[in-house]
């Protein structure tokens, strides 16, 4: 009798516990501990993990990444560098220009999504023009 009241005890314990984790569509891995690494969503709609060449305004097809070596990824933020490559839309964008620059990137705003997991939300770039500093953000597959 003992037994069976123990293992009742453990089914209510462990079904208690797992309620809360179902309710709210599963719990946040920890890194390390078998979770997928936070990755950046194409404009395709499909997952990337240190993606070299990566497409940054899904609309237009304006602005990319392009040769980037990661040097982190982590699960809170990624860095790199590469070349940004925009459009200089002069005069307009259909008859523009592409521009490469040397840049570092900075991938951060980690969103967790029930469809993709982990996802980075946000590309900062740091690169120079006629000798200025400049910082440009892109929201990714937006």
């Amino acid at each position: 009798m003992n037994l069976k009241i123990s293992r009742a005890t453990a089914v209510l314990g462990a079904a208690l516990l797992i309620t809360p984790i179902l309710a709210f569509g599963g719990v946040a891995n920890p890194a390390g501990a078998g979770a997928a690494p936070t990755r950046v969503l194409t404009c395709s709609l499909k997952l990337a993990t240190k993606p070299s060449t990566y497409l940054l305004s899904c609309a237009d097809a304006n602005a990319s990444w392009t040769g980037v070596s990661w040097s982190v990824w982590s699960a809170s933020s990624a860095s790199g560098h590469g070349i940004l490559q925009q459009n200089d839309c002069t005069p307009n964008c259909v008859s523009g220009k592409f521009i490469n620059y040397r840049a570092t990137v900075r991938l951060s705003k980690v969103v967790a999504t029930k469809k993709y997991g982990a996802l980075f939300s946000e590309a900062t770039f740091r690169y120079s023009v006629g000798g200025k500093a400049k910082t440009e953000s892109f929201g990714l597959a937006d």
